[in-house]
């Protein structure tokens, strides 16, 4: 069984795989997460949770992140930005 991880973990570990890399174009929108998010841990923060847990409890809430289940489920990668100085340091081109 999973251990248990405090609720801020959860939140950078959420940010940083969910919201930086399926919203990469939207800045605006980025800023607008990290901030509920950092507001749900604030209310939360002596509840620990497995990331299983924290992920369903954000999907079917909706008030931080509403992407549809077509959405969730899709791959986005930052890195595939054309501004993306390593990928052009490594001549990746898309």
């Amino acid at each position: 069984m999973k251990q248990p991880i405090k609720i801020q973990h959860l939140v950078n570990w959420f940010y940083g795989n969910y919201c930086a890399r399926k919203c990469y174009e939207e800045i605006e929108k980025q800023r607008d997460h990290w901030n509920k998010l950092q507001k749900l841990a604030k209310k939360m923060e002596e509840v620990e949770m497995t990331h299983k847990e924290f992920l369903l409890m954000i999907r079917n809430d909706k008030t931080i992140c509403d992407l549809s289940d077509g959405e969730w489920s899709k791959r986005k990668w930052s890195w595939k930005r054309d501004d993306c100085i390593i990928c052009k340091k490594l001549g990746v081109r898309l």
